[in-house]
């Protein structure tokens, strides 16, 4: 029952237990018998109701609207930035997306944590409807730039979904809903392909937007009719505290001090090397005080004394259970994120044809995930759940360094391996997320656990994004004019035109080729094949600087724990509310 519940004022005593510094796998700790307890005790026993189903499903919907938003805009990028471009920082319309995403997803899981959740899914969803009109009316990359930060806010909230979707199914059906959940994503890992289709037959970029704003609307009313899950009331039926109480109690300085942080590092991230030299202070300033104001924040939420702090110290004393699966999906992340963007312009440049073969290009990532969700319904029967992330993640590693051998003439080895990349992700964040919704001793803090695991991974992601495509942009600009030399020699180009070849052969469009003197189809041909050969040099050194973080995440891995089958029980910890009153009138009813 929600009366039940420990309330936050007292749970931050907890102790991390010694045996917790060891790894071991099937050996339960300390804390791993005080979670079973508190997994045998909290909830009700109801089965998978109807309105348990609907809830379930109105949680796929918000992570398909969550997806829509990250997958089109980075599959169309090259189409948005050649209409309204160019503009060196079109790829701020994704980055954008990662750090409005970093920083709500936290932010939603703590206060939806403390006051309810409904209300914050239904607000990220008419987020991404304000954004979708944004962008499908943009008219500069600003404007573009503008929609993807507010997509990334709203998707931040609805991210939600992967705590929230644990917490209304039995605990023994938690791990296969996590994998059917991620398999019904299938809708929104279409979209890319879909995406491009209407490019080609109606020529416009905007319409992809218009879909999204057709499935948000969507969304908004499964949530506003199917999603009920325990109210503010019902949440503090035991503690009896009011909204305004615990307004002013929460942990306002910890989150100003964490957007405040997480803005300026991102910021300083990705204007190094594209706007600003990484040695300029414009660069430097935001990444040292951002990075600084994060450490800061870390201290001031483990030595002050609050009755609601926005990052729970007691969570990461939970080292193996929830700090270490957070980290490895972190690195997960930046596989993962940084592949997203750095696949669709590696495949439109290098392999694609015409827009149909950029759209299924575009699918292999999605492909990947949508499997992995397939397969991480059969995790919990498989059980060994450290080795099953161990060997995605050096698998992923694996398929990563791969790709720095990937050359113009094989387009099948790059597509199997990206899709490996992708299928590994899923299955180490999938994991992952069950492991932390498992590792955290008070099932209310599932919200702000989840959280953390998104922001974890989302910040992480956003800082790939930037570092992958620095060092892709930087070699591939370095490369450049050398490898377009190369091709052209003994055609009898005019070499004082060189530099009109080498930036037509940048922009690689017909009108930029039209402006260079003495061109010939062979010339362009040459150039163009220079173009594509510079940009995979940038991408080999990308993949190579990749594997150091896999190296990393396969260490991690080692030290999480499997799931203790007794913590699959038969409770489901948030009901929704009318089964709640429908359990607590057979219990008047029954006098029990």
């Amino acid at each position: 029952m929600e009366g039940e519940k420990h309330t936050a004022s007292h749970v931050d005593a907890i102790e991390r237990a010694p045996s917790d510094n060891a790894p071991s796998d099937g050996v339960p700790s300390n804390s791993d018998e005080e979670i079973i307890r508190h997994l045998e005790t909290t909830g009700e026993t109801i089965g998978m109701t109807w309105r348990t189903i609907l809830a379930a499903s109105s949680m796929g919907m918000c992570y398909n609207a969550y997806l829509f938003t990250l997958l089109i805009p980075p599959a169309i990028l090259g189409a948005i930035n050649a209409d309204l471009g160019p503009d060196p920082r079109y790829t701020w319309i994704t980055i954008s997306w990662n750090l409005g995403g970093a920083m709500f997803v936290t932010v939603g899981g703590r206060l939806s944590d403390i006051f309810g959740r409904r209300y914050f899914f239904l607000t990220g969803a008419v987020m991404l409807i304000i954004g979708s009109i944004i962008c499908a009316t943009g008219q500069s990359i600003n404007q573009m730039i503008a929609g993807g930060a507010i997509f990334g806010a709203g998707s931040g909230f609805l991210e939600m979904a992967f705590g929230a979707v644990q917490e209304i199914v039995p605990n023994e059906w938690r791990m296969a809903t996590i994998g059917l959940f991620d398999a019904s994503s299938v809708i929104a890992q279409i979209m890319p392909l879909v995406a491009w289709v209407m490019i080609k037959n109606t020529h416009s970029w905007r319409n992809a937007y218009y879909l999204m704003i057709g499935f948000q609307c969507l969304n908004v009313a499964f949530l506003f009719f199917f999603y009920h899950p325990p109210t503010f009331k019902t949440k503090h039926r035991a503690d009896g505290k009011t909204r305004g109480e615990l307004l002013r109690e929460f942990d306002w300085l910890g989150l100003f001090l964490f957007i405040a942080g997480c803005t300026l590092f991102i910021v300083g991230v990705n204007w190094g090397g594209t706007l600003y030299p990484w040695t300029s202070a414009t660069t430097l300033a935001p990444i040292i005080v951002g990075f600084m104001t994060l450490v800061g924040l870390g201290f001031y939420e483990r030595y002050a004394d609050l009755k609601e702090p926005l990052l729970p110290p007691r969570l990461f004393k939970q080292v193996r259970h929830f700090t270490m699966p957070m980290v490895v999906m972190a690195v997960a992340g930046m596989q993962y994120y940084s592949n997203a963007t750095l696949w669709n312009r590696l495949s439109q440049l290098l392999y694609a044809s015409d827009e149909i073969s950029k759209g299924l290009y575009a699918e292999v990532l999605p492909l990947g995930s949508v499997l992995g969700g397939i397969i991480i319904v059969g995790s919990k029967k498989l059980g060994h759940q450290r080795w099953q992330v161990f060997g995605a993640v050096a698998l992923q590693t694996a398929c990563v360094g791969a790709l720095s051998t990937a050359t113009l003439d094989n387009p099948t080895k790059s597509i199997i391996l990206t899709f490996f990349v992708s299928l590994c992700t899923s299955l180490v964040i999938l994991n992952s997320l069950v492991l932390i919704g498992f590792g955290i001793v008070y099932q209310e803090d599932i919200g702000t656990a989840a959280g953390l695991a998104g922001t974890s991974r989302l910040l992480a992601g956003a800082v790939a994004t930037a570092i992958f495509s620095n060092v892709t942009n930087n070699k591939y600009a370095d490369q450049l004019t050398q490898r377009v030399m190369e091709n052209i020699s003994g055609l009898g180009f005019n070499m004082e035109n060189i530099g009109a070849l080498v930036k037509a052969a940048r922009l690689n469009t017909p009108v930029a080729y039209q402006t260079v003197p003495g061109l010939t189809p062979e010339i362009q041909a040459a150039a163009t094949y220079g173009n594509k050969e510079a940009y995979l040099d940038g991408a080999h050194l990308s993949y190579q600087v990749a594997l150091a973080f896999g190296l990393c995440g396969c260490i991690c891995a080692l030290f999480i724990p499997s799931i203790d089958e007794r913590k699959y029980t038969k409770k489901t910890v948030a009901l929704q509310e009318e089964d709640r009153k429908a359990v607590e009138d057979k219990k008047l009813q029954t006098g029990a």
